[in-house]
């Protein structure tokens, strides 16, 4: 069996450090977690964590609930926990749940029959969810936002827009267009300001917000290229909000004989595998999805065994630059 010192040789960190990684994470930087987590995991390392995990009142089982199957980020976020989880002795169970009929009473009522301990709810960001009384006193986590007073797990999003919107103009570019989503104001806000901020003209025409879900998000992508082109005004780069939306402007630049990122830039927002997939390449911000699950479920955990957790833990965004700007 693999001690704390196999780890620690393993991520070539000190013990103390790896005590750290799974003790009090926040105060270690992502890219020594995620040394420690694959070097634990290799090992097959479990931590030797407190004899509250043997009482009778756990069972073991955490439910983490996402708002889209079809999404990598989502589910890189459930991976993340299941390897957190599974590392804490804990078993993972996953649901879904519909964002314009938010109802999380199944879930609560799986709690409180101990069929499971607790909720992990990745939210997806500027997603607001009226209070639930039967989820009061319920161990519950988020990840991007708040709901019911219960810890979080949040990226600074208006510091990525306003970096990606900063190494656009850092490249030339002085007609940035902006594509979003109908379920989202963050992004567009930091948007609007970063450009604002930096003397660049914000124009309406150059943006759009659409459906999130789906294959409304490659329609979304299409009428963005076409209302641009119709309006002959077409920016020297486009910031997405996502990915996908990224691939999908990408893809009907190309078919209408636009070149990217020579004739049109364009970023997206996330860094999940079509980023690297399409080409080009989609120059993007990434969110350390597996790392947020991860502290996620372990924030969850400390909170059914009883421990005292974090109100919310931030973690911050980096640009990863490809082809496409």
């Amino acid at each position: 069996m693999s001690s704390i010192k196999d780890v620690a040789r393993e991520a070539q960190v000190s013990i103390a450090t790896v005590s750290r990684v799974f003790n009090n994470p926040g105060v270690v930087s992502d890219q020594t977690k995620t040394r420690v987590y694959s070097a634990a995991e290799k090992l097959k390392y479990t931590p030797n964590f407190s004899a509250k995990t043997m009482r009778k009142s756990i069972v073991g089982t955490i439910i983490v609930m996402i708002p889209d199957i079809s999404n990598t980020f989502f589910i890189d976020i459930v991976h993340g926990a299941q390897d957190y989880a599974e590392m804490r002795g804990y078993n993972i169970l996953m649901g879904r749940f519909d964002i314009l009929h938010f109802d999380l009473r199944k879930y609560v009522e799986l709690v409180k029959s101990k069929a499971a301990d607790g909720i992990v709810m990745a939210l997806g960001h500027n997603r607001h969810f009226a209070s639930v009384a039967e989820a009061k006193n319920i161990p519950i986590v988020t990840i991007e936002e708040k709901f019911m007073e219960n810890p979080y797990i949040y990226v600074d999003n208006s510091e990525a827009i306003n970096k990606i919107v900063e190494y656009l103009i850092s490249k030339g570019r002085t007609r940035i267009g902006f594509l979003g989503f109908k379920s989202e104001k963050e992004r567009l806000f930091a948007f609007k300001n970063s450009i604002t901020k930096n003397g660049l003209e914000y124009d309406e025409e150059l943006v759009k917000k659409g459906d999130e879900f789906g294959e409304a998000v490659y329609t979304s992508a299409r009428e963005y290229v076409e209302t641009i082109l119709k309006n002959g005004k077409i920016p020297d780069a486009v910031v997405c909000a996502s990915d996908v939306l990224a691939a999908g402007v990408i893809k009907w630049l190309i078919k209408n004989g636009l070149r990217v990122p020579q004739d049109v830039a364009v970023t997206g927002f996330d860094n999940i595998e079509v980023a690297e997939l399409v080409h080009p390449g989609i120059t993007t911000v990434e969110q350390p999805r597996e790392i947020m699950g991860r502290e996620a479920a372990r924030l969850l955990i400390n909170k059914i065994e009883g421990q005292e957790v974090a109100k919310k833990i931030g973690f911050r965004t980096r640009i990863v630059i490809r082809d496409s700007a």
